[in-house]
Order: structure tokens, then sequence, then C-alpha cells
């Protein structure tokens, strides 16, 4: 099979191009998919642009810190520009596949291959990232849980691509944790996001939690959430959050895990995750 590869020089381009065909990245999961049988055709290769964004920028939205995040840049690059922020996001990407495919793979090709298993995707819907898209109509943002819309589908116009995507800082700590056939190299059974401060009394605020592969996208633990608000972590708070995954999921069988399993192991994660989370302040405090 023949495929026509076009590499636009700028992004002014890249729309034009688009219109032919359809976006290259690191191209990792592409290949996956042509060993399935799927047709490429026109590429457009989207990853040596000579004004591509840098890999981190920082900003503001309302009056907080933020950071524009290239979607064309390897992962890579992402988390080493990153420096100490966003924990979430730079631990996912420590366990993203292989050391090869992390210097190849993008954040924009991680999210528009709409696997609710991405594990780049739960930091970025527990921030409440927003995608920016650009398209030979102009720019539009989308906040990234309007963008996800089910297994291999996003809300992705014709000849549109993602060009950055703008994520609000946590406040406080944030982690991500997942569950697999190994740390690496395999894709996720579940994986769990989190972010929220601790007062003066240790009680957890602005609890933010988001879990993949339990439902046809990433989807955010609301009723985890508010199970742990204003609560700190200790064994009654955390049965209760645990208790209330089962709230927000709806995990399906396939080949990597049934649903009970998933039910069973998304009340755990959380369990083990807020365990620790409590052990560490403790520690702090002596």
């Amino acid at each position: 099979m023949s495929v026509h590869l076009l590499r636009p020089e700028r992004t002014a381009a890249v729309s034009a191009a688009l219109l032919e065909g359809r976006a290259l990245a690191g191209g990792t999961d592409l290949l996956v998919q042509l060993r399935a049988g799927a047709v490429a055709g026109v590429m457009v290769d989207v990853t040596n642009l000579a004004d591509a964004p840098a890999p981190v920028t920082s900003t503001e939205l309302d009056g907080a810190a933020a950071v524009v995040l290239s979607a064309v840049t390897p992962l890579t690059d992402i988390a080493g520009a990153l420096g100490d922020r966003f924990g979430a996001l730079r631990q996912a990407v420590d366990v993203f596949a292989s050391e090869q495919i992390r210097n190849r793979a993008t954040l924009g090709g991680n999210l528009v291959t709409g696997s609710p298993a991405a594990d780049t995707v739960p930091a970025l819907v527990a921030a409440g990232a927003l995608v920016d898209l650009t398209s030979q109509d102009g720019d539009r943002t989308v906040p990234i849980g309007d963008f996800l819309l089910g297994p291999r589908r996003v809300d992705l116009r014709p000849a549109e691509w993602v060009r950055t995507v703008t994520v609000p800082l946590p406040p406080g700590s944030s982690g991500f944790r997942k569950v697999g056939g190994r740390r690496a190299l395999a894709i996720s059974y579940l994986n769990l996001a989190w972010q929220w401060r601790r007062d003066e009394a240790g009680r957890l605020r602005d609890v933010r939690l988001a879990m993949g592969s339990v439902a046809p996208t990433v989807v955010r633990l609301h009723h985890a959430e508010a199970a742990l608000e204003g609560r700190a972590p200790v064994v009654d708070a955390i049965a209760d959050a645990a208790a209330a995954t089962a709230e927000d999921i709806s995990p399906i069988d396939d080949l990597r895990a049934s649903q009970t399993y998933r039910r069973r192991a998304a009340a755990g994660l959380l369990t083990e995750v807020l365990h620790s989370t409590a052990t560490t302040s403790q520690e702090e405090d002596r």
C-alpha cells in the first residue's frame, strides 16, 4: 500500500494540507492501525513545523497559573519542560509505553485516538484542560470533557487539528497511577489521575479525580470527589470514596479485564492512593 506524505513547513499551511489527508504526529498508534488493515492514503506530517508551539509555555487562566502544552511535541520533551509542575502528567508519561515510543508519541495523538485507556488523558481531564483546535475557518477551544465523545470518537472537524492543550495547573498536589499487565509497555486495565490541596487541618480541598478504561471515555469520579471534599483521608472517608466510584463508572468486559475486575480495581486503586496520601501526610507532620 502506498502512502503519500505531505510536510507543511509552517502551521498556517497545515489545515489546507488536511483537506487532502489526515494528520500524522508521532505515528505510534497509526502503525498499529496499519498493521490491522487500516488505509492511510495521504498523511500530513505536523511534527517539523518551523513555527511549532514550544513544548511548554506558562500562562494564566482566570487569574490562576496554567500551561500551554504543544500537541505536536514528543511526550518526553513535554515532561522534561514541565520541570516540577503538573505531577500527574509527568507520572503518566513516565509509564507511557516504552522510552522509544515516548520519544515519538505526542499529546495530540494520544488525545485524537479517542482511547478510553489513554494514559495522558486522565491528568488532563482532572485538571479541566482546554483543547485548542485550528482549521482554515479559524481557531476554537473545546473543554476536554466535550472533546472526548466515545471510543475512537472526538470533536474534531474536517481539516482541523489539535495545536496545543491549555491546562490550569493543579493548586496543590497531583498524581497518576495505572493498573496493567506490567509497569510500562502495556495498555492500562484502568488508570487514575488525581489532584487536590490540603488545608491546615489536613482536609482535602478542590478534589478532582479522573479514571480511564472504565467507561466509553475517561470520566470524572464526581461521587468519589464529593465523598472526599472537605474531609481528611482517614478510614471512613477513604471507604466512602472507594464505594462511590461505582456510581461514576460503567466498565465492560474486554480482552484485558472483566467489568467485575475493573469495578473492584477502581475502588482498590483509589483506596491505595488515599492511604498513600494519609501516610505521607503523617510523615510530614512528624
